[in-house]
């Protein structure tokens, strides 16, 4: 059976493709076991599945082992990108490279839980093309990492256009109509997040409660780089798919225009009937300090947003493989939605047959 779109809507096991979608980059201390974990959780649903692992350029080791792994097992399929384009684009092309009828994003540190697998195949199957991981708590994390998580996703969720579940990541399943859907929208600075509840699909939420990284001693003590990731990422989210900035900005000129004649009426009434009134020239010195501020946060803003567009009138690919093993899905090399240089996406309606 086909929808209005012409995709399967065959779902129960032996009838469809499940693809786990694993960005990775600089895990070598774990990703041989974590692997071994998410295969064993893919063979308990009974569907027939692959495991796409999209090495973000990785610099140590890990190469070397998912390589082991890939010519091992063929359901192990590797893409090698040409460098680190970020972890939004990562899971992309994750996702561009699955051949699943449904589709789990699940990353390799196993902070969510694969058992939750097949509870998001069986609300697939029941019509759902978009299962997330309500994320109800946080454990085995440092609590100062847990609030400042908190509060750039609630800050995230203030700021979006399209309201977002304030405890969701990027632990979801999405069905391959919605995938195919995310790789025809051309935005290179992408929040992978934000992009799948735009699409407007059917959705609902799981409740989990969340872990500590599983593997990878390494990654847990990069704090500096978890704080840069978040100012990153809140960025990419706020300035991408919003424009509640540009209107704040508006909003507060207003404020302090009218701030400043409420106390231009003041003085000249105060001029008016007591000439030996001072010149407040503390006051003026400040209300100058807040224009100046108001100005700088404006172009700051302003620059964000005209980065981006500059960004994206260049054109560029999204990202660039380098090579693939155990991947029969011919998709270009140089990747770009809008058909940059004749490289254009065209959406799969094939059943997803598991691959050889």
């Amino acid at each position: 059976m086909e929808n209005h779109f012409g995709y399967n809507q065959k779902r129960g096991p032996g009838e469809a493709l499940l693809s786990l979608v694993v960005p990775v980059y600089n895990e070598e201390e774990g990703i041989r076991e974590a692997y071994g974990v998410l295969k064993q959780a893919a063979e308990e649903t009974g569907y027939e599945y692959e495991i796409v692992l999209s090495d973000n350029g990785s610099e140590d080791q890990t190469e070397r082992i998912i390589r082991e792994i890939a010519a091992e097992d063929p359901a192990c399929k590797y893409v090698r990108l040409s460098r680190n384009f970020g972890y939004q684009i990562n899971i992309s092309v994750g996702m561009a490279y699955a051949r699943g009828d449904a589709m789990i994003v699940i990353d390799s540190d196993l902070q969510d839980p694969p058992e939750l697998i097949g509870e998001f195949l069986r609300l697939w199957r029941e019509g759902y093309d978009i299962v997330y991981g309500n994320r109800v708590k946080r454990t085995e994390e440092p609590r100062l990492r847990i609030m400042l998580t908190m509060a750039t996703r609630r800050i995230i969720s203030w700021f979006s256009d399209q309201p977002l579940p304030t405890h969701s990541g990027d632990f979801r399943l999405v069905s391959r109509q919605v995938r195919d859907v995310l790789l025809r929208m051309p935005e290179s600075t992408r929040y992978v997040r934000s992009m799948v509840h735009w699409v407007g699909f059917r959705e609902i939420g799981v409740p989990y409660e969340r872990r500590g990284r599983q593997y990878d001693e390494a990654q847990k003590r990069q704090w500096g780089t978890s704080v840069l990731m978040l100012v990153r990422i809140a960025f990419d989210a706020i300035f991408n798919s919003s424009l509640k900035p540009l209107r704040f900005f508006s909003l507060l000129g207003v404020l302090v225009i009218g701030i400043s004649g409420v106390l231009t009426l003041i003085y000249t009434y105060l001029r008016l009937v007591d000439p030996t009134t001072p010149r407040g020239f503390a006051t003026q010195t400040v209300i100058s300090l807040i224009h100046l501020a108001v100005t700088s946060l404006g172009i700051g803003i302003l620059g964000e947003y005209i980065g981006r567009i500059y960004t994206e009138i260049k054109g560029r690919p999204l990202w660039i493989v380098n090579y693939t093993m155990n991947v029969n899905r011919e998709l270009p090399p140089v990747f770009s939605p809008t058909g940059v240089d004749g490289l254009a996406y065209q959406p799969t309606k094939d059943s997803g047959k598991k691959t050889e």
